[in-house]
């Protein structure tokens, strides 16, 4: 195993990231596995608190962001800028929902009234994210190719779940994984709860979860 880059800083993510977001998604997944610009704005903006993102420190000339590392809205930033420098190499973000596991419900962007409020509809009320839920639906954990091989998404996830366990914000974390990456969560304390229901991407996806309530990602 390669050893962690340097200059790791891992902390939430909030709207200025999501240019480095929608970026680093589109270098991974394929394209009718990506939540979008659309859907990623809205979760990083319902709830910004259900994030992390890891960067590393990009050394630069006279503050400054290159070209091929840093957002076009930053590289204008003087050196005294945290966000000025950091690259975005991998993040998990999630939402909250009312249900056990993860739904097509839980993926979509609820419809908005002309006030900003959701619509109260049955179905509506089901959509992205839901502030009352007990579970944290992990929508997107992404590890930049570049830096694979360095365990990065465990360390990103095993820090994601011991803090959302510390401030007690739901009972369970639940996740849609592929069959080919169960027991990679398995080995962190997640349950195999089966095949799902949900269609996006195709479907073929398991439910796991982990409680945050009487259990901890396993070192």
């Amino acid at each position: 195993m390669a050893p962690l880059p340097e200059h790791v800083l891992i902390r939430p993510l909030g709207s200025a990231d999501i240019d480095q977001v929608v970026k680093l998604e589109s270098h991974t997944f394929p394209s009718n596995e990506r939540a979008g610009r659309e859907k990623m704005r809205y979760r990083l903006h319902a709830a910004p608190e259900l994030s992390s993102g890891m960067f590393v420190r990009v050394p630069t000339k006279k503050g400054r962001c290159s070209k091929r590392d840093c957002p076009r809205s930053q590289r204008s930033h003087s050196s005294d800028s945290a966000s000025s420098t950091e690259k975005l190499i991998a993040f998990v973000i999630a939402t909250k929902c009312a249900t056990e596991y993860i739904t097509d419900d839980a993926l979509e962007i609820p419809e908005i009234d002309k006030e900003g409020y959701r619509k109260p509809t049955e179905v509506n009320c089901q959509r992205g994210h839901v502030e009352t839920g007990n579970t944290i639906a992990v929508e997107s954990i992404c590890v930049d190719p570049e830096y694979q091989g360095m365990k990065l998404g465990t360390t990103i996830l095993r820090d994601f779940v011991q803090r959302m366990s510390t401030q007690a914000v739901a009972g369970r974390v639940a996740i849609l994984a592929r069959e080919d990456m169960v027991p990679f969560y398995e080995n962190l304390g997640f349950y195999d709860a089966g095949p799902s229901v949900v269609k996006f991407g195709g479907g073929g996806w398991h439910n796991l979860w982990i409680s945050l309530e009487d259990s901890e990602v396993d070192d």
